[in-house]
């Protein structure tokens, strides 16, 4: 009743602010000609404040709230260490202060409270966690996360970039890179492996959100790198349309972007070497990862594209297809020249290089997709094997899933059936399953062993 709650976006992350309203009536306490009564209720601003958090890197939004007559705001929080936790604001110092044992700094790791750090002056003053999703085996004080900004080739755009890993893999990395920069040596052996993901379609924002299924990533020393290009919605709407975001006639801004950002791993942090960098993409976004091995192939050693949209112009130019009218909002209608040909220049299918050396890939398809046809990843599959070279190529493997849509299986247990199918490609083709291959059993359709 007293405050009004908005949320939208600033420097690349989601905001949450808060406005405390004071109200007066004036004029007279009677009743106008019109039977209404003929004071005025004037409602003056007392402050606007930015939530804050303590963690630079997050995802937060506004809860749900049914009750009108309250100063108290639900927030949705989580961050690339935190996990999903309910957190109860109270947004006037006026509030029943709550007990002091429930309120600790978040950086005490305990994680059965928290304190905010709000801005006091103007009211908003503590938080309490109301709820909070358990993670087995999870110790946040394990992991680290860094968000830093990568210049593009075009010299002014900064890409901003989150990592998050082991806390001992980057302690190790940073001592072997500063004993061998000592020595003046080379650093060929002291580099980690590096998955990078991004999407980069839609005005969609890549949040720096928390995920249990990286942990099998991170506990066998990959750091995670998503890679906030454009197309996406991360820095505002400038970030997503023309004339310089990913949109229509500038979409190769998002490979670009996903390229510049693998280079700057391998080049200029020297964190990682292609033999160990792998890429993944779904749907849009393994569009972008078959634009950016077209690109860049040997930049990766492996590269998971999950109902990949890569077979862009034929798709585009058939109006039968369910979404293809609705998509031209996207990528433009190339059935108009200047869109068919700008097309052209990155569609992944049309690009493939001829005797090429390309990543290991894992190609995946929903056999009822309405959204990405199946026989896309499957001429995807197919081009690649006909076009790269064989002997310094790695293998090219396509997974259909024979009763499933655009979003995989619905259940909770074959969705983590399939990810982990998916990392356990890319684990064998980076070297990083540590047991014998003869060992592993295969588990058939039917369930048997």
């Amino acid at each position: 009743r007293d405050h009004i709650v908005l949320g939208g976006r600033e420097d690349g992350m989601p905001q949450i602010w808060v406005i405390r309203l004071s109200s007066s009536r004036t004029g007279g306490q009677g009743l106008s000609d019109d039977g209404c009564r003929d004071d005025v209720e004037d409602i003056h601003v007392k402050s606007f404040t930015r939530l804050t958090f303590e963690e630079s890197a997050y995802d937060a939004r506004i809860g749900p709230k049914q009750n009108y007559d309250t100063s108290k705001l639900v927030v949705w929080y989580n961050s690339l260490t935190t996990p999903f936790q309910v957190l109860e604001v109270l947004m006037d110092k006026e509030e029943e202060e709550m007990d002091n044992s429930n309120c600790k700094d978040s950086n005490d790791g305990d994680s059965s409270s928290k304190k905010g750090t709000f801005d006091n002056k103007n009211g908003i003053e503590k938080m309490l966690i109301l709820k909070q999703t358990e993670i087995p085996g999870y110790d946040k004080e394990e992991y680290r996360y860094h968000r830093t900004t990568v210049m593009s080739r075009d010299g002014t755009t900064e890409i901003p970039v989150s990592m998050v890993y082991r806390a001992d893999v980057m302690e190790g990395w940073k001592r072997a890179q500063a004993a061998t920069l000592g020595d003046g040596m080379s650093t060929t052996n002291t580099t980690v492996p590096v998955h990078l993901y991004g999407y980069g379609s839609y005005g969609a924002c890549c949040e720096t959100d928390f995920s249990a299924g990286r942990l099998p990533l991170m506990n066998r020393g990959v750091v995670f790198v998503c890679a906030h290009v454009r197309g996406g919605g991360d820095m505002g709407r400038q970030w997503y349309e023309e004339p310089n975001g990913g949109k229509y006639l500038c979409k190769k801004n998002t490979f670009n972007d996903f390229c510049d950002v693998a280079k700057w791993l391998v080049e200029d942090q020297k964190l990682t070497t292609p033999q160990q960098l792998s890429c993944e993409g779904r749907s849009a976004g393994g569009l972008l990862i078959g634009a950016s091995i077209n690109q860049e192939p040997e930049l990766f050693r492996v590269a998971i594209l999950r109902v990949p949209f890569v077979d862009v112009v034929c798709s585009m130019v058939d109006s039968t297809l369910p979404l293809t009218c609705e998509e031209w909002e996207e990528w433009g209608n190339p059935n108009e020249e200047k869109f068919f040909d700008y097309m052209m220049e990155y569609s992944p299918m049309n690009n493939v290089k001829q005797d090429g050396t390309y990543p290991a890939c894992l190609i995946t398809g929903g056999l009822y997709d309405p959204s990405v046809q199946y026989w896309e990843p499957a001429k995807f599959v197919a081009q690649l094997r006909h076009c790269h070279n064989t002997d310094s190529s790695g293998p090219v493997c396509l997974k259909m899933n024979m009763s499933a849509g655009h979003f995989s299986s619905s259940s909770r247990y074959s969705y983590l059936s399939e990810l982990a199918f998916d990392y356990a490609f890319l684990l064998d083709q980076m070297g990083l399953y540590p047991g014998d291959r003869k060992k592993i059993k295969v588990i058939e359709a039917d369930g048997k062993m």
